[in-house]
């Protein structure tokens, strides 16, 4: 009976296919039996719609025919599942649009689909999943999942927050998902820290770079790609990348070369320096390891409970042992004894110190010491032997002087009476410059002069105009009267522009000037009118010009600290004699300042103005109103000056600053040298001969003996 039943169930089948038709029809257990032969979709979609009690919007683009049916009934979820895998086999897409469904083309379908986070949603549903990386990125990985997609679906990027955007069926998005999970992992990008116990995290790089191709140009992929970074704090080595294989390698590497020395008392370094002054550099960490082991000497007398008696050299002179010696090494002392600073011990303890010696010849410090005190001791070299900045220092002096002075005065003489007996009146004043001066001088002078009796006694008259009177006198000649008028004006206009370059707290210096000699003291044997006179003098010579002395200091801030001393000194010509010496103007500033990088700043200045106004006259007689000229001379002078010195430092950095300041000062010299006008010669320039004049090279009337060209080439 089965078996007849079975058949009829086939037959039925077949004459369904045969005319088209299809049925879905629910059992009494909540069941759908499935039977679509080559049916319009329509037909199809609106049978399963009905039975599942759902309601499906078609697409008016959804056209054609379709085959679905079940051997045995299945649930409505079945149902709708079965129909959104035959419509995917036919170009379709069923798409869940909150408890509504939408048949629609799979162009479509990816602009409908519903957004799915982390759920896991399988079968033939087009949804949209986004996907956060966390070790991978995005665009790298989007480049590799884009061929597994379906066709009319999209994935992409998003570089913001290293995420993967996929529009899929839902069967596919979860098969990409584990794709997704077994690739984005910390494997080819995690951070790996081993700490050494032996030997130094800097040298270890340094080693395991050369062996290691870093860069490793074949393989550009990030998976073949390792990194090697010191932490010389911890004295560990930090590594990132590499496969497992390759990382099991490297570590293997790295435990072979951390092994402990087998030399009992330490080993010897060589380190040659980049910067720093191997000299003063070994003071400071001799200084650093002496100060070092006696506190582990301290400690181990307090722990064996005695107590570490004091130095009396070391309180003396604390200097000395670091100046007067090369081994700076203080060893642990034993019950009874004290801290010793020699190299080796018969003390059980092991020692805390080192020898540290400097050789100036290669600039290299030579360290014997345990290697613990070594690695710290390399860590405070690295810190101190860092290329220092420079400070490129401006400077301007500005000095301005002004003086007028004006001067006028009436001086005379009169001699009357016989060639016995004369009467003499006058007045004389020494108001002018010079000898020549006053009345009297001028009057002895032209009396020698005119007398034509003896040598004539020349005197120079008083600076500026003089008129004069000479009146004849039995026995001599006299001057009546002397007006001596005088103006002057003088100025002063001096810019000093020193500048100088430095590094940081080392002391700079510039002069531009003259080295004068001047006399100290002098010495002579015998007197003036003995023969035996054998006189000598001491010289000192002292510079005279502009001085400029800086000591730069850059703090953490950038802020330049400086200690200043500038100095600008002449020769006062007018007030030097040759017996009393040089009398020197000196104007100094010596200051400490804080200025930024770049900033102008006045470093001091001097504003002077005096006035001078002296009268010499004769008492009463030159106070007579008009007629008291006669009886007076008067002298005014005005003095100013003003001298302001301003100063800028500017910090260079590295060689591309200092590069472009260089080229800017040639730059700026060379095109004043250019711009520079000669002064006119006496002498014309003469037009010499060109080598064009000469060009010209007669060759042999046969050309075929010797030609006139033969061709060459230079390598």
């Amino acid at each position: 009976m089965q078996y007849l039943l079975r058949k009829l169930v086939i037959l039925g089948s077949y004459l369904f296919f045969g005319i088209g038709l299809g049925y879905a029809q629910p059992s009494t257990t909540d069941s759908i039996n499935l039977a679509f032969f080559n049916t319009d979709i329509e037909a199809v979609v609106s049978a399963i719609a009905k039975a599942t009690n759902q309601t499906i919007i078609l697409d008016p683009k959804v056209k054609g025919v379709m085959s679905l049916s079940s051997v045995r009934p299945v649930s409505s979820v079945k149902a709708l599942e079965a129909l959104s895998t035959a419509l995917r086999m036919n170009g379709y897409a069923l798409i869940d649009a909150n408890g509504t469904y939408r048949v629609v083309t799979d162009a479509d379908a990816k602009l409908q689909s519903t957004l799915v986070t982390g759920k896991r949603i399988g079968g033939d549903e087009v949804i949209t999943r986004v996907f956060k990386l966390q070790q991978e990125s995005a665009n790298n990985l989007v480049a590799t999942l884009k061929p597994l997609v379906s066709p009319n679906s999209s994935m992409n990027a998003y570089s913001g927050n290293n995420s993967i955007v996929i529009t899929d069926y839902a069967s596919n998005i979860q098969r990409i998902a584990q794709l997704i999970a077994s690739l984005d992992t910390p494997d080819a990008g995690n951070v790996q820290s081993i700490q050494l116990k032996n030997a130094t995290a800097l040298e270890t790089v340094a080693l395991l770079t050369k062996i290691f191709d870093t860069t490793n140009t074949a393989n550009p992929e990030p998976a073949f790609k390792i990194a090697f970074v010191a932490e010389p704090r911890s004295n560990s080595i930090l590594i990132r990348g590499g496969t497992s294989d390759k990382l099991a390698q490297v570590r293997n590497l790295i435990a072979n070369l951390d092994v402990p020395q087998k030399e009992k008392f330490g080993n010897i370094w060589v380190v040659p320096l980049k910067n720093a002054d191997a000299t003063k550099l070994a003071i400071t960490l001799r200084a650093i390891v002496a100060a070092d082991a006696s506190l582990s000497a301290q400690a181990t007398g307090q722990q064996l409970g005695v107590q570490t008696l004091p130095n009396p050299a070391m309180n003396q002179n604390p200097s000395a042992s670091l100046n007067s010696a090369n081994v700076a090494n203080v060893s642990s002392g034993q019950m009874g004894s004290s801290a010793s600073t020699s190299a080796l011990t018969s003390s059980s303890a092991p020692s805390t110190g080192g020898i540290i010696q400097a050789d100036p010849s290669t600039n290299s410090l030579i360290i014997t010491a345990s290697e613990p005190l070594f690695r710290n001791l390399k860590q405070v070299i690295e810190q101190l032997d860092k290329r220092r900045a420079q400070i490129y220092i401006e400077a301007l002096i500005v000095e301005l002087s002004a003086a007028d002075a004006a001067q006028i005065g009436v001086q005379w003489q009169n001699i009357s009476g016989t060639s016995n007996n004369a009467v003499y009146s006058g007045t004389n004043f020494n108001a002018g410059v010079g000898t020549g001066a006053n009345v009297v001088n001028l009057s002895s002078s032209t009396n020698a002069i005119l007398s034509g009796g003896g040598a004539a006694a020349t005197v120079a008259p008083a600076a500026g105009l003089n008129l004069g009177l000479i009146k004849s006198f039995v026995g001599g000649t006299g001057i009546s009267a002397l007006v001596n008028a005088l103006e002057s004006r003088a100025g002063t206009n001096i810019l000093s522009t020193p500048n100088l370059m430095t590094l940081d707290n080392e002391e700079a210096r510039i002069v531009v000037g003259q080295n004068v000699p001047i006399i100290t003291g002098q010495f002579s044997q015998g007197t003036v009118s003995s023969t035996g006179v054998n006189p000598f003098q001491t010289v000192a010579r002292q510079d005279i010009g502009v001085t400029l002395r800086v000591k730069p200091q850059i703090s953490e801030t950038g802020t330049i600290k400086l200690q200043i001393y500038q100095e600008v000194s002449s020769i006062n010509t007018s007030l030097s004699t040759t017996t009393g010496g040089y009398v020197l103007n000196k104007r100094n500033i010596e200051s400490n300042v804080l200025v930024d990088d770049g900033q102008m700043l006045v470093l001091g200045g001097l504003m002077q103005d005096s006035y001078t106004d002296s009268a010499f006259k004769v008492p009463y007689l030159s106070n007579i109103p008009y007629l008291g000229a006669l009886f007076r001379s008067d002298a005014k002078t005005r003095e100013k000056s003003n001298l302001m010195v301003f100063l800028r430092p500017k910090i260079v950095k590295d060689e591309n600053e200092l590069k472009n300041l260089s080229d800017s000062s040639f730059n700026s010299m060379n095109q004043k040298r250019e711009n520079f006008e000669q002064a006119p010669k006496l002498i014309p320039k003469e037009k010499l001969p060109t080598l064009d004049e000469f060009s010209t090279i007669q060759t042999p009337s046969s050309k075929e003996s010797s030609p006139s060209a033969v061709p060459f080439s230079v390598k």
